[in-house]
C-alpha cells in the first residue's frame, strides 16, 4: 500500500496533461515516457494527452484517464534500464526500446498487448470503486451520479475487449494476476518469462503468449479494414484463440492456488 502511495504521489506530480485537438478514431488519451540524458544520467519526461477533449464523454474521459495514469503508476519503479547499445524505457509489463547513443527510437516490445489486458482490468476495478464513493459528498456528488447513471451496475471498458475476453480465464486465476500485477507494480518483471515457462513446464512459452496476442492484435485491425474476403481474417483469429487458450488451460491446471 505505502508503495502505491508513493507512486501516485510521484506521478501526479511529474506528469503533465496537455489537451489536444486533434481526432483519432482509436486514440482518445495516451501516456508517454522519453529519454533524456541530463547532467550524466538519464531520465524520462513524462505527459499524458488528452485528444479531441470537448467531444469525450464523461465516462469514455474518465476510462481514459485511469488507465492512461494507471500505466504511469505501475511504471514508476524500475523504470530505465540499458545494456551497451540500448536503454529501455519500461511501460508496466513492456518496454519501448531507443539507441543508447543518440535516444533515437528502435521499437516496441510485443508484450505490450498484455500490459493493455492487465490495465484494463485495473481501469475497470478502479472505476467500479469510484462508483460507489459516497455521493453525499457536494463537491462529488453530481460527477459520481453522472458516472452511474452512464454505465451498469459494475463497469466493464472497451479497450482491448476481444484480448481481454480471450484472455479471461487466465484473469481469474489468483496466482497469474497477483503475480503480475505485483511483479507490474515493482518493475521487477525480468523473469516473468522464466516463472510462467516454469509453470507450463515448456520454455518459450510466455513468449509464445505474447506473440500469439499480438498476432491477434494486427489481425483485429486487418479484419476492421478489409471489405472483402473478412472471413478468411475471422478463421485465423479463431485458431489463433485456440492456442492461446491451449497455454492458458495448461497454466490454471498446473498451479495450485487460483
Amino acid at each position: 500500500m505505502e508503495l502505491i502511495k508513493k507512486n501516485l504521489f510521484y506521478t501526479f506530480r511529474d506528469i503533465m496533461i496537455i489537451s489536444s485537438s486533434k481526432e483519432s478514431k482509436t486514440v482518445k488519451a495516451y501516456y508517454s515516457s522519453s529519454p533524456r540524458y541530463v547532467n550524466g544520467d538519464y531520465k524520462t519526461k513524462k505527459h499524458m494527452v488528452i485528444q479531441n477533449y470537448n467531444q469525450i464523454g464523461l465516462i469514455d474521459l474518465l476510462d481514459n484517464l485511469v488507465h492512461e495514469f494507471n500505466h504511469a503508476v505501475n511504471s514508476y519503479n524500475n523504470e530505465i534500464n540499458f545494456n551497451e547499445k540500448e536503454l529501455f524505457l519500461r511501460t508496466g509489463l513492456t518496454f519501448r526500446v531507443y539507441n543508447k547513443r543518440d535516444l533515437s527510437f528502435i521499437r516496441k516490445d510485443k508484450s505490450f498487448i498484455l500490459e493493455e489486458i492487465i490495465n484494463t482490468r485495473q481501469t475497470e476495478e478502479i472505476i467500479n470503486i469510484i462508483k460507489k464513493f459516497n455521493p453525499s459528498n457536494s463537491e462529488i456528488s453530481n460527477t459520481i451520479y453522472a458516472i452511474n447513471s452512464e454505465t451498469k451496475h459494475s463497469y466493464n471498458s472497451n479497450s482491448y475487449y476481444l484480448q481481454s475476453h480471450i484472455c479471461r480465464q487466465i484473469l481469474e486465476n489468483r496466482t497469474f494476476i497477483s503475480t503480475l500485477e505485483g511483479l507490474r507494480l515493482t518493475g521487477d518483471i525480468y523473469d516473468i518469462n522464466r516463472w510462467f515457462d516454469d509453470i507450463i513446464g515448456k520454455k518459450g512459452s510466455y513468449q509464445e503468449l505474447i506473440n500469439l496476442l499480438n498476432d491477434i492484435y494486427n489481425l483485429e485491425i486487418e479484419y476492421s479494414k478489409k471489405k472483402y474476403f473478412k472471413s478468411f481474417t475471422l478463421n485465423k483469429i479463431k485458431d489463433l484463440t485456440r492456442q492461446i487458450m491451449r497455454i492458458i488451460e495448461t497454466f490454471n491446471d498446473n498451479v495450485v492456488f487460483k
